[in-house]
């Protein structure tokens, strides 16, 4: 028998992520939710901070979730489904946790994703930048 071990995001390395992306979002001045989910897009761990957004608990969810789904930004994915009106209309629309809204982040060890970051609550440039610059300061 064979077996494949993939790298997964721990309970520590979750707390780790959302410590880095709240100093992120606090020196930007800007209130969001911050989920952290596994490879498989499940939750791991998720922070609300003060005053961000209710709605947000659920997109910073499906930006995980796109994110370690699809193993890309979820930044990425707006380009490539607004260049394709079949993936557009084909896949978005049928897909019901798929969200192509920056903010999401896979987090990747060599090439596999070993989990991923979405965050929600300011724009959708800011919550790239929080997201990708969590991810990059924890895991380089």
């Amino acid at each position: 028998m064979r077996t494949i071990t993939t790298p997964r995001i721990t309970a520590e390395g979750a707390r780790d992520l959302i410590a880095a992306a709240r100093s992120i979002a606090e020196a930007m001045d800007v209130a969001v939710v911050i989920h952290v989910a596994d490879p498989a897009g499940n939750p791991v761990a998720m922070e609300r901070m003060d005053h961000s957004p209710l709605f947000s608990i659920e997109i910073a969810r499906k930006k995980a979730w796109t994110a370690a789904a699809a193993g890309t930004p979820t930044r990425d994915l707006a380009a490539a489904f607004n260049d394709s009106p079949a993936l557009l209309h084909g896949v978005a629309g049928n897909v019901d946790d798929l969200i192509t809204v920056g903010g999401g982040v896979p987090i990747r060890v060599d090439a596999d994703v070993a989990g991923s970051l979405g965050v929600s609550g300011a724009s959708e440039e800011q919550d790239h930048e929080i997201a990708s610059g969590a991810v990059t300061s924890v895991f380089g």
